[in-house]
């Protein structure tokens, strides 16, 4: 949920210390820490989350330069009432990828390890496949590697594996795509990563991580897991079924070693994360390559480097990872230009944890780190997000490399080319789905990164003309005030130079909506804080009065689904649209409240509502994450878990409508069939699935268990 905090005296400035721009921005001490009040003021915020949530125990800390803080909040273990602490011990889960994927690059540093190299030249006994597959698509998840494949089977495993075992369980698998095609998530691919550990070094991977990368930044408490060993501050695990709180399932992780069996501390995930920032690892040039997204070869981000998630957060350089697993939830996010680190777990199974992330970060950093705006035009809201792009891909490139992003003058002069070309509004409205696909391409390989690379050098140009100080202010002041202040700078006649522009019915749009959200973005807005207990009743007028008349206004819908989505799993549906009523009446266009009202529908059986508003939620916007796939596939279990089978069918089927020749959905209604007992559909959904993606092996796999 987005939270607001409050905001630094610069915004009530104008910020450069030139003519062109005018006043004076007052220092801003970045190594300073938190005031008491904003760390008492998280504390709150936990315990109140944690209420909602029926979270048992939580750990997280952070480090920003040389401060650092932690602490537990709850109870690791409920039957002895044993509290939570910062050296409380959890499994890190898939976190445990990013230990692998360090550790692989320590051996490229060493020579040992050619990262281009096919896996078999440190794993032979691994079965080669159609295609070769090398360690560094491995490291992005590009290999083509299967994830779990049924894991009934595969996710319960309850005795000891070495790492022979280990990859026996998949190693007969076919790929599930030519490597460098596709990205397929997978913690396999990472366990043969681990193999390639023990083949290169000599070393078991645990004894590796220890000595290369535990014991040199004294991580004291990490380790691999072992159910047998006594490891102190053990956490213990919990579950919710059918709404009552449970013990875990005992499952022994040494199967998944190197994709997910350390278990540590948050505290040790600090000195983690302060390791790889200060160079204490790998090489400066090495954990930048870890840090930088992979592409397909079809020219468009992964999103994804060299284990870890790589993806700006606001104007922030981030990466990160999150861990799911039995017992535990955890998540690892570094902004390393700013020196900043959080670390967070839970004893709760599927916890929601990013609520208690971004509250942290605003409250440290002193941001609004998820503002979003919403435009009432639904072309003016492609426009936005164009904005919002340039803003975040560009700020944040600029500052983690701290140079402009584009190669040369030309190179510039074509990427404002393409903005000029493809984001101004009548070209957008002429045709709005080509528009979207081209503002999407903008941050990718395929445009030549054309809206990072004007973000980059907006980003430049401003910190030369206004100081560190102004371009900072920018994470406080957001994408608006980022282009209101460039337009200024560009087009001064006192500029000291030519600076690129932007088209004059654009720097229109810019001028008229700066002034809707310098009057709607007000000091009660900024700090708001929306939960469950959020009176919706007084909210909503007061947004409604606030909003009227603009055409740009602050976005809350994530914060509204966030909070329906709580009371659907407290089967309370009539509170759930109660809000999201709320959301359409704020931001009738939007394809997340739409999607969100249908899902709510489903959920209580109206499925011919339910597709009205997917229908119209796609109208909207076709191209939006809600509408994705992967979305699409993760409602449908949120659906099976509440045992809403035929509800589940339901949305697959709206799913297939919006989607027909989508492989992967053909493969969920099969696995839905099975589950009501409806196995010669299963069957067909099956070979329709193949028909469309003949080398969809996940499929080939299923129908050959089926048919056996």
């Amino acid at each position: 949920m987005k939270k607001r905090c409050k905001l630094s005296l610069v915004f009530l400035l104008i910020f450069a210390a030139t003519s062109i721009l005018g006043g004076t921005i007052p220092p801003q001490e970045s190594n300073s820490p938190p005031s008491p009040n904003a760390l008492k003021a998280y504390e709150s915020f936990v315990v109140e989350q944690m209420e909602f949530d029926g979270i048992p125990g939580l750990s997280v800390g952070f480090i920003k330069d040389d401060f650092t803080w932690a602490k537990g909040f709850g109870y690791v273990d409920l039957e002895n009432s044993v509290p939570a602490r910062p050296e409380s011990s959890y499994r890190l889960a898939s976190i445990t990828k990013t230990i692998t994927a360090v550790a692989v690059l320590q051996l490229v540093e060493e020579g040992k390890i050619d990262i281009d190299s096919e896996i078999q030249a440190y794993v032979p006994y691994f079965p080669p496949k159609k295609w070769p597959v090398t360690v560094r698509q491995l490291l992005g998840h590009l290999g083509g590697i299967s994830h779990y494949r049924n894991n009934a089977a595969e996710g319960h495993i309850k005795e000891p594996k070495n790492t022979r075992q280990s990859l026996a369980i998949f190693q007969d698998f076919d790929l599930v795509a030519e490597p460098g095609t596709r990205y397929n998530y997978s913690s396999y691919g990472f366990n043969l990563l681990g193999a390639a550990i023990e083949g290169a070094s000599g070393l078991s991977y645990g004894k590796y991580i220890k000595k290369h990368i535990f014991e040199p930044l004294g991580m004291e408490e990490s380790r691999l897991d072992n159910p047998r060993d006594l490891i102190s501050n053990r956490v213990r695990g919990y579950q919710f079924i059918n709404g009552e709180l449970k013990n875990s399932e005992f499952v022994d992780i040494s199967s998944r070693f190197a994709a997910g069996g350390v278990r540590s501390t948050v505290v040790d995930l600090l000195k983690y994360a302060q390791g790889i920032m200060e160079g204490k690892l790998l090489k400066e040039a090495t954990y930048k390559k870890m840090f930088s997204s992979m592409a397909l070869r079809n020219g468009v981000f992964t999103w994804y480097g060299m284990g870890w998630g790589v993806q700006p957060w606001a104007s922030h350089f981030a990466v990160s990872h999150s861990g799911s697993q039995p017992e535990t939830r955890t998540h690892l996010l570094i902004f390393p230009a700013e020196k900043f680190a959080v670390a967070i777990a839970s004893n709760l199974e599927g916890a929601n944890l990013m609520p208690y992330v971004r509250r942290l970060i605003e409250l440290v950093l002193d941001e609004d780190i998820d503002s979003y705006a919403y435009a009432q035009d639904r072309v003016l809201q492609s426009i936005y997000k164009a904005i919002f792009y340039v803003y975040s891909y560009g700020i944040s490139t600029y500052e983690w490399n701290r140079a402009p992003f584009s190669k040369s003058r030309e190179d510039l002069k074509d990427a404002f080319a393409y903005f000029n070309d493809h984001i101004n509004e009548d070209e957008v409205r002429q045709n709005l789905d080509e528009a979207r696909k081209k503002i999407a391409a903008g941050i990718h390989p395929a445009s030549n990164q054309a809206l990072t690379k004007v973000g980059s050098y907006m980003a430049q140009a401003l910190e030369e003309e206004g100081g560190r100080e102004l371009l900072l202010s920018y994470q406080k002041r957001g994408p608006i005030a980022f282009f209101t202040d460039y337009i200024k700078l560009s087009t001064s006649n006192t500029a000291p130079r030519r600076h690129p522009r932007f088209k004059a019915e654009f720097i229109n749009l810019v001028a008229n909506w700066e002034k809707d959200w310098n009057r709607t973005y007000t000091d009660d807005v900024r700090h708001l804080v929306i939960t469950p207990g959020t009176n919706f009743e007084d909210l909503g007028p007061k947004l409604k009065e606030t909003f009227t008349g603009a055409s740009l206004y602050p976005d809350f819908t994530s914060d509204l689904t966030d909070v329906a989505r709580y009371f659907l799993g407290k089967n309370n549906p009539a509170k759930a649209i109660s809000i999201l009523a709320l959301g359409h009446d704020l931001y009738p266009s939007s394809p997340v409240i739409l999607a969100f009202i249908g899902f709510t529908h489903l959920w209580q059986g109206n499925v011919e509502t339910a597709r009205t508003f997917y229908k119209g939620a796609s109208e909207v916007d076709s191209l939006h994450p809600i509408l994705s796939v992967d979305q699409f596939i993760s409602s449908a279990g949120q659906l099976v878990r509440a045992g809403k089978l035929m509800e589940a069918q339901a949305l697959a089927f709206i799913a297939v409508d919006l989607y027909p020749k989508e492989a992967r959905l053909y493969v969920e209604l099969s696995d839905l069939s099975l589950m009501v007992g409806q196995k010669e559909q299963a069957v067909e959904y099956l070979k329709k699935a193949l028909k469309i993606d003949p080398n969809l092996e996940a499929a080939r796999a299923k129908l050959k268990a089926i048919e056996k």
